[in-house]
């Protein structure tokens, strides 16, 4: 993966995060989320945490630089930046 790929990649998965965190915002400002919502989201924001650390740790990504600021931002949270569910 060239190193523009990697940078698409993970904007998208930044973005996937954000989605994923207004469809909670939405969903908990109306007559709030039905049951289990909030552990589905919260699955899904988990899942793409691991395709991003799989992706990441994949020996053909070894020489791509991701952005310093979501490298930074793993390292000390062992996350992609975003939004938590339910907050």
């Amino acid at each position: 993966m060239e190193n523009e790929e990697w940078q698409e990649t993970v904007s998208v998965l930044v973005d996937a995060k954000r989605c994923l965190a207004n469809a909670w915002r939405i969903l908990d400002g109306t007559d709030g989320a039905a049951s289990g919502v909030e552990h589905a989201l919260n699955a899904a924001l988990a899942s793409v945490d691991a395709i991003y650390a799989i992706e990441h740790a994949n020996a053909y990504n070894a020489d791509v630089a991701s952005p310093a600021e979501v490298q930074e931002f793993w390292e000390k949270h062992g996350e992609l930046p975003g939004f938590a569910a339910g907050t």
